[in-house]
């Protein structure tokens, strides 16, 4: 649902140029300059070209080398002064001229990228580098995308057997369900490097025949979000409220820290911290007050129209017990998750999770649970906002408190819109 920023680095950036003369020092240290760049190892990079050019090496192709490693290391001056040196140049200029425009454009000036990479495809009498630049005219000319964006969503569900909260024990119960959801997020601040953005979630499950179960939240949230190299880096902090059964239920504050890089064509590598201070809202649940904590890890990897991801958690909770039940638990949950897009309209995906929870000993209770959970889902987009979604997943878990031990299976039907 997030939009994605434009901005890319083309060959000419990601690869520096090369020497085929070997032998001499300045050589060796170029061909060495260019192998840690290749390993993005863009200090070490530097280190090599600088030494090149110390050692007397004077060659356009160091200039751009230079001038595209400090690209790498975010020192936009120290890249700009070499590419300006090779805007005249026969065979560089025009690549000099392009990646003049993609540092005008990460800076946030788009009129000075425009002329830039105009110039660049009046200079070069490459077809390739002619489309490219005349491509990020193009993008940078269109209408600014809006501000905000919302997402709705309602859903049928049945549930086999409704989990109760807080004790995440099981009724024995079925019932149907209603579900609703809106979303919308609001960019205050976009640089291109970095942004600030706003967002509201509120979300409700009222069940049909029996409001015992009836839960719902609203969540507030301010995210910050930068770039490092080759990370995307993002700060949130969350504000959430929630009641159960029509009563008042937690308070919950949040910080999220989440980082993710693309290791090469079609991998992605995502990291995420949360630290939360739950307070209960009612004396009735005073024992939930405590503080959670979870490090994830996600791998994805892309082929062609299909995705997998392998993800894992690790959490930890440091909650008030009760003298009967304990609700700290120390958990390990990981998820291996594939997603096919069949067409432009069609995509499945089926999930399997495996979780295991330790919880904190108290004087009645020694409580382990491990629990399996199967996902099957199916989207089918109507038009550019509308799309409709089926998921059916089934439980099982097994704990050394019978009263613990239940599986059940659950049905969701559901329209979405994005707006």
């Amino acid at each position: 649902m997030r939009r994605t920023r434009f901005g890319f680095l083309l060959f000419f950036i990601l690869l520096p140029a090369t020497l085929t003369a070997a032998a001499a020092s300045p050589a060796a240290d170029f061909e060495a300059g260019n192998r840690a760049f290749i390993e993005k190892n863009y200090q070490q990079a530097l280190q090599y070209f600088n030494q090149a050019a110390s050692a007397g090496m004077r060659d356009a192709r160091l200039d751009y080398n230079l001038g595209s490693v400090y690209y790498r290391l975010g020192q936009y001056d120290s890249s700009r002064h070499y590419f300006e040196k090779l805007v005249d140049h026969p065979n560089l200029g025009g690549l000099a001229y392009y990646n003049l425009g993609l540092i005008a454009h990460r800076s946030g000036d788009s009129t000075a990228a425009i002329e830039l990479f105009a110039k660049s495809a009046q200079s070069t009498q490459d077809a390739n580098l002619k489309a490219l630049a005349n491509k990020q005219i193009e993008t940078l000319t269109q209408p600014r995308q809006k501000d905000w964006f919302a997402f709705v969503s309602a859903t049928y569900g049945y549930d086999s057997n409704i989990t109760l909260l807080p004790s995440t024990a099981a009724s024995e119960q079925s019932g149907d369900f209603l579900q609703t959801l809106a979303l919308a997020e609001w960019t205050l601040q976009d640089n291109k490097t970095d942004s600030i953005h706003l967002s509201a979630m509120y979300l409700s499950s009222d069940y049909i025949d029996d409001s015992d179960f009836d839960d719902d939240s609203l969540t507030l949230g301010a995210e910050y979000r930068d770039r490092i190299d080759d990370w995307k880096l993002s700060y949130l902090l969350e504000l959430a409220q929630s009641t159960f059964s029509g009563e008042d239920y937690l308070a919950t504050t949040g910080l999220v820290v989440g980082a993710k890089t693309a290791l090469s064509e079609g991998r992605e590598l995502r990291l995420r911290l949360t630290l939360e201070d739950i307070s209960e809202r009612s004396n009735e649940f005073a024992f939930l007050d405590g503080i959670r904590s979870a490090l994830s890890a996600s791998y994805r990897l892309k082929i062609k129209q299909r995705e997998y991801r392998f993800e894992y958690d690790l959490e930890f909770n440091d909650r008030e017990n009760t003298a009967t039940e304990s609700f700290s638990p120390t958990r390990h949950r990981g998820r291996f998750r594939v997603i096919d897009r069949i067409t432009d309209k069609v995509e499945i995906g089926a999930w399997i999770e495996f979780r295991e929870s330790d919880y904190k000993s108290v004087p009645a209770q020694s409580r382990n649970d491990e629990r399996w959970r199967v996902r099957f889902e199916g989207k089918y987009r109507l038009d550019p906002t509308w799309t409709t979604q089926a998921e059916l997943t089934y439980t099982d878990n097994e704990s050394s408190e019978a009263s613990s031990e239940y599986h059940k299976y659950q049905l969701l039907v559901s329209i979405n819109a994005l707006f």
